[in-house]
């Protein structure tokens, strides 16, 4: 058996080496990775714009070809702090991407450090996430 691509590297070439994908659906995780920060789970892909939906057994076909690897062991996750972070450090946070950790810059900027995390349920893009999305972004960081 083939070895599984792990879905937050994997280049739009070796996406479309994957039956059932094809360049644009290839494109369009590379696209979603980029904006929303790393997957979190393999079913985040059901959330990719003409990924998410495929014929449900496809779609389970196509999941398997994925990982994601653990960072490992117990432990404790890094957290990046939420005043010190520039934008791409931002970025590495599982549901941070580019326009979330934007936004952040921008607050700090305009309104000067966080000091309480759930200062950012307010910024935009952040408050069409669901309150569990938030509530994960928010264990990774830290004040």
């Amino acid at each position: 058996m083939a070895e599984k691509l792990d879905l937050n590297t994997a280049s739009t070439v070796r996406l479309r080496g994957i039956k059932g994908l094809g360049p644009s659906r290839a494109e369009e995780i590379v696209r979603y990775r980029g904006k929303h920060g790393p997957f979190t789970s393999i079913d985040d892909l059901k959330r990719v714009p003409h990924v998410g939906d495929m014929p449900p057994q496809e779609f389970e076909k196509v999941k398997q070809q994925f990982v994601i690897p653990s960072s490992g062991g117990d432990q404790k996750p890094h957290k990046v702090n939420v005043n010190r972070a520039n934008a791409v450090q931002l970025r590495q946070v599982p549901g941070i991407g580019a326009s979330h950790a934007e936004a952040i810059v921008a607050y700090r900027r305009e309104h000067g450090d966080i000091h309480d995390l759930n200062e950012i349920d307010e910024l935009p893009y952040f408050r069409d996430q669901s309150t569990l999305e938030r509530q994960n972004i928010k264990k990774s960081l830290e004040v």
